[in-house]
C-alpha cells in the first residue's frame, strides 16, 4: 500500500468544502453568516462565554467578535450578562431567539449528516470515526 499524505489531506478538505457547503444551504433563509453561527455553536456548548473565549477559539480579533456578537443581539438571538462576582467580566449567552435558532439548526444539520451515513452499517461508522479522531489527535501532537 503506497502512503500519500497528499492525497488524504486533498480528501480532507474536499470533504470539509462538501461539509461547510451543507451547513450553507442549511443557513442561507435564516440571515445568519459562517461566523455567528460559530458564535452560537460556542454559546451552546458553552452555555456561556465571554468575548476572550470566543477571539480564541474562532482565532479572530477581538474587534471582529465584538461586531459580530454585537449584530447577533442587536437581532436577539444572544445577550450580554455581566458575572456575578466581576461587573467587568461580561459573559454572552442565549436570548431565547438564539436558544430556538440553535435546537433547530442542530435538528436540521443532524437529519442532513443521517443521510450521507444512511447506508453505512455501524461497523463501517466506527470505522470512519476510529480513523478522524485518529487523525486530529495526530495533528494536535505535531502541532
Amino acid at each position: 500500500m503506497t502512503f500519500d499524505s497528499f492525497e488524504i489531506a486533498m480528501l480532507i478538505k474536499e470533504i470539509y468544502a462538501s461539509t461547510m457547503g451543507t451547513i450553507s444551504n442549511n443557513l442561507k433563509d435564516s440571515g445568519l453568516t459562517h461566523q455567528q453561527v460559530m458564535v452560537i455553536k460556542l454559546i451552546a456548548h458553552n452555555g456561556k462565554i465571554n468575548i476572550s473565549q470566543i477571539c480564541e477559539e474562532m482565532s479572530l480579533a477581538k474587534g471582529t467578535v465584538s461586531g459580530i456578537v454585537t449584530r447577533l443581539e442587536n437581532t436577539g438571538y444572544v445577550k450580554k450578562v455581566k458575572h456575578e462576582n466581576d461587573k467587568r467580566n461580561t459573559y454572552v449567552t442565549f436570548a431565547d431567539k438564539g436558544l430556538e435558532f440553535a435546537k433547530e439548526f442542530r435538528t436540521t444539520i443532524n437529519q442532513s449528516f443521517d443521510k450521507i451515513f444512511e447506508n453505512f452499517t455501524e461497523e463501517e461508522i466506527k470505522e470512519v470515526k476510529e480513523s478522524l479522531l485518529k487523525i486530529r489527535n495526530k495533528i494536535k501532537e505535531v502541532k
